[in-house]
Order: C-alpha cells, then sequence, then structure tokens
C-alpha cells in the first residue's frame, strides 16, 4: 500500500506536457487579443486626432477669412484703397503702388497664393485689430507735406504706437499706412485732434516719405483717417505636416516651420478657390482657381471686389501609421482623395497610404467685403 500511495504523487511528463501546451495557447490567444485591442485603439484614437486637428484647422481659417478686411472697406465706396497702399517697416519699403500699379498692397481682404497641382494653396488675409472699431475719423486741415501732423475732428480711440490707414474718401488717392509716434494732440477740446506720425520714429515711418515712395500723398480736408489699432496680417501655409502661421510683413519669405508659428498638427494639405460675383451683384456665380489673371500677384481693385467668399479643404490625417494600407482609394501603394465634389485630387503614394484621413471643407463669405461691395460709390444690388 505504501509503494503505491508514493507512485501517485506529482505529474507525470505527459501531463506537464500538456499544461504547457494549454499554457502556451491561452497566452497566444490573450496576445492576439491584446494586439488586437491595441491596434483597433491606436486606429479609433488616430481617427479622432485627426478629426480634432482637422477641425481646428478649418475653425481657425474660417474664423479669419470671415473677419478679413475689416477696416479696409467701407460701406460708402467699397475698397478704402483701390488703388493700393504705400507700406514702410523696419527699413523695408513692402509696397509702392505708384511705381507699381498692379501692386494692390495688402488691400485685398484674402489673397489665395496657388501652390502648383495638389501642392497646397497659401491663404493671405488682411484686417484692423481696433477693439474700438474702426469708425473713419474726418481730416478737418490740409497737410502741407506728406510728413505733416494730420488734423481730424476726434482722436477715434487711439493711442501712441497704432496704426491708422489715410486715404481718399472716395478711395481716388493712394493710402499710406502710418503709425502714431504720440497720442492724439488736443487742439481744441473734444473737436480737433493733432495726429502725429513723425518720419523715422517708430517701424512704419519712413525718414522720409517723398524719398521713400515713388508717390507720398498730401491728405486734405474731406479725407478720412481709419484707426486699425494694429494690423493683423496673417499667411497661413502648410509647413512640415502643420497648418502654421506667420506675419509676412515681419517675416520674409521664404516661409518654413522653422520661420513660422506651428498652429496645428499633421495638416496635410490645404486648397482654397474665389467665390467671385459678376459687378455690382452680391451672387456668387463662380468659383475660380488662383491662377491666371485670378492670382495672387495679378489681382486688380476690380478683381479683389468681385470676390465675396472663399471654398477651403483641410485635409488631416492621423499620427500613427499602420501596418497596411489603411486608405480605402489606394491600391498596391497609390490612391487619391478628393477635396469636394469637381474639386482637386490629392495624390497619395507608397507609406502616405497607411495613414487614415479626414477632410474638411467649408464656403466662408468675406463678409466685410459683401458690407462695402461698392466700387467708387456704385451701390451692390442684392
Amino acid at each position: 500500500m505504501r509503494q503505491n500511495s508514493l507512485r501517485q504523487k506529482g505529474l507525470s511528463l505527459v501531463e506537464i506536457m500538456v499544461g504547457l501546451v494549454i499554457g502556451l495557447i491561452t497566452v497566444m490567444v490573450i496576445g492576439q487579443v491584446a494586439a488586437e485591442f491595441e491596434g483597433q485603439k491606436r486606429t479609433s484614437t488616430g481617427g479622432g486626432d485627426a478629426q480634432s486637428n482637422g477641425a481646428a484647422a478649418l475653425f481657425l481659417l474660417e474664423r479669419d477669412i470671415r473677419m478679413a478686411g475689416y477696416g479696409l472697406m467701407t460701406s460708402s465706396s467699397g475698397q478704402m484703397c483701390p488703388l493700393g497702399i504705400n507700406i514702410y517697416f523696419n527699413g523695408t519699403v513692402l509696397s509702392d503702388p505708384g511705381a507699381n500699379p498692379a501692386d494692390g498692397g495688402i488691400l485685398a481682404p484674402v489673397r489665395v497664393i496657388d501652390g502648383g497641382g495638389d501642392n497646397a494653396d497659401t491663404i493671405v488675409m488682411a484686417r484692423a485689430d481696433a477693439p474700438m472699431g474702426i469708425m473713419p475719423t474726418t481730416i478737418i486741415k490740409n497737410m502741407p507735406n506728406s510728413s505733416s501732423e494730420i488734423r481730424v475732428n476726434w482722436g477715434a480711440g487711439l493711442q501712441q504706437g497704432q496704426l491708422i490707414l489715410v486715404g481718399a474718401r472716395d478711395g481716388s488717392k493712394i493710402c499710406t499706412l502710418m503709425q502714431l509716434s504720440q497720442d492724439p494732440q488736443p487742439v481744441q477740446a473734444g473737436t480737433e485732434f493733432d495726429m502725429q506720425h513723425n518720419p523715422g520714429q517708430f517701424p512704419y515711418n519712413p525718414p522720409n516719405p517723398n524719398n521713400v515712395f515713388t508717390n507720398a500723398p498730401t491728405y486734405g480736408i474731406g479725407d478720412i483717417l481709419i484707426n486699425l489699432s494694429s494690423l493683423n496680417h496673417q499667411r497661413y501655409s502648410v509647413q512640415c505636416n502643420q497648418l502654421t502661421r506667420g506675419d509676412p510683413i515681419v517675416t520674409a519669405a521664404p516661409y518654413t516651420c522653422t520661420n513660422t508659428e506651428p498652429l496645428v498638427d499633421q495638416i496635410v494639405n490645404l486648397q482654397a478657390r474665389y467665390g467671385v460675383a459678376p459687378v455690382g451683384s452680391l451672387t456668387v456665380n463662380n468659383w475660380v482657381e488662383p491662377t491666371g489673371v485670378w492670382a495672387a500677384n495679378a489681382l486688380t481693385a476690380a478683381q479683389i471686389g468681385r470676390i465675396l467668399a472663399v471654398r477651403v479643404a483641410v485635409l488631416a490625417r492621423s499620427p500613427q501609421m499602420e501596418k497596411d494600407e489603411v486608405e480605402a482609394s489606394c491600391n498596391g501603394g497609390n490612391g487619391s482623395i478628393t477635396l469636394w465634389s469637381g474639386g482637386p485630387a490629392v495624390a497619395l503614394s507608397g507609406d502616405e497610404c497607411r495613414y487614415r484621413y479626414k477632410v474638411f471643407e467649408t464656403v466662408v463669405p468675406i463678409r466685410n467685403s459683401i458690407w462695402g461691395c461698392g466700387q467708387a460709390g456704385v451701390a451692390c444690388s442684392p
């Protein structure tokens, strides 16, 4: 009996091997389930990131496009500066429309710079950033020369260092961007103020306007001054798979991911088109590419007045590269994504097919252009 009971203690070799096999199978199953779960998690997270990034990028663009042209348009004549704007900054002449009549300076609320083919476009927007509003103040004394102080009929909420835009009420003069060198000086309390823009004292004031600009106008009674406060001039582009922003007045080309401000990650393409209305109309009846006569450096004042909307599309991708092709349009490492019906298609190849993509597209009205749509006093009809 004792010998028989001793033989029953422990496990046999066969039992141990069976146990090991069951354990290995269990570990393999758990590993596969965990790997599958992790893959689904990465896919869901990556898709969510692309969704969030694309929505954020489109929101930023839409917000600035809607506000574009604030302070550059007037209800009486449409564009305040159809002949262009004299712009000087920190020792450099940025715009001299007197020498180059085709140069509209930054009078365009929105300019789209075509990237060529399916390469990302660039959108440049300009507007005033005046918290007190942009109600024009009227000049009540003729300027003897282009460096003279400007006397107006109220202070317009201005302070030293703020920017002002000076031009003719009917758009018949080249405008000039100036910077106040001191607070408005009262001449008669509440009714007359002198605006000083001492030459060479601030970055936007040239040492001698007559020597710097081909046409440095003197402004007189009835002309107007707009309080821009500061000029919100933004250049949105795609650099290093990011939506970036930079001020083209402050930062010179070429633009890279090191000299622009990164805003949103994993934005790989940006495309935009102009919504154009016939002259004297508020109805957009044509969508045009920013090329040829509609290229950013070829726009005339008449064309700018007809641009009432921008169609914009943003292509965002997930940050996680997948093991296999996941983009539905890809086959063997080649595919494309159409950004809107009948619009541009962005080609994908190689590893680009192993990311997940989201397209965000909208049409944005340029409301300041719509509100100030008249040209030289000609009202727009609805």
